[in-house]
């Protein structure tokens, strides 16, 4: 599949980033405006929003966006020590670097977008930015069945002027993680769509996958087809 560039954060019409324009574009066409308008603002705050865990409530609407991570995962394999925070999707368990994470809030409802594929749930308006609601079961290929639990909670990321929301069951913990501990190659297999993962991390004789947020933000713009169910 051919490389996306992301559009950066000074290519937008009116408030939106290039990245966001690219995307309603791509999932909304002629309809945006009219999709937008009826899209409410949230802002979440108090008990709406694990600020205390990952950044404090009330940051910047524009807080990382500008932040370029296009190197983030090559520049992770130099570090020697790695914070991460690690959250589950089903019975899998999951991490992203801090550095990667602006917030995580209590899951809202989406507004539904009729053309975009199932992987992506639809849009909210998280302080003042157009942010997709990823569904990670989807982009990582796992199972559901019949007892599988609704996403309770939002991670929020950044890349390249598009925020996006990854929908997760729960918020786990943060690990200081060595990098000797830190499967970079993943030649192994891993269970798991290994385009979306950076690394493993050997914890307990566990592993637990550590996310890219570079390719997910970039599947989003890459994303062909199929309905949002």
């Amino acid at each position: 599949m051919e490389d996306v560039q992301l559009p950066d954060d000074r290519g937008g019409s009116g408030d939106l980033t290039g990245a966001e324009q690219a995307f309603l574009d791509k999932y909304v066409g002629v309809g945006a405006e009219e999709l937008l308008a009826k899209t409410q603002r949230i802002d979440p705050r108090g008990q709406d929003a694990l600020g205390g865990l990952i950044a404090a409530p009330g940051a910047p609407e524009t807080a990382g966006l500008g932040k370029d991570f296009r190197n983030e995962d090559e520049h992770l394999r130099t570090l020697a020590e790695v914070q991460l925070v690690s959250f589950t999707v089903g019975q899998s368990e999951f991490a992203l670097p801090i550095t990667a994470i602006q917030e995580v809030i209590k899951y809202v409802a989406p507004t539904k977008l009729p053309s975009a594929p199932s992987s992506i749930s639809g849009i909210i308006n998280l302080r003042g930015r157009v942010t997709p609601l990823l569904r990670l079961r989807r982009m990582l290929g796992i199972a559901e069945g019949k007892d599988t639990v609704r996403e309770k909670f939002i991670v929020v990321c950044s890349h390249g002027g598009l925020q996006v929301g990854l929908m997760v069951d729960a918020v786990v913990t943060m690990y200081r993680a060595l990098g000797e501990d830190i499967e970079w190659g993943l030649e192994s297999h891993v269970g798991v769509d290994a385009r979306h993962l950076a690394g493993l991390l050997k914890k307990d004789e566990r592993l637990i996958s550590i996310l890219s947020i570079e390719s997910l933000t970039k599947g989003v713009l890459r994303s062909q087809g199929g309905s949002n169910a």
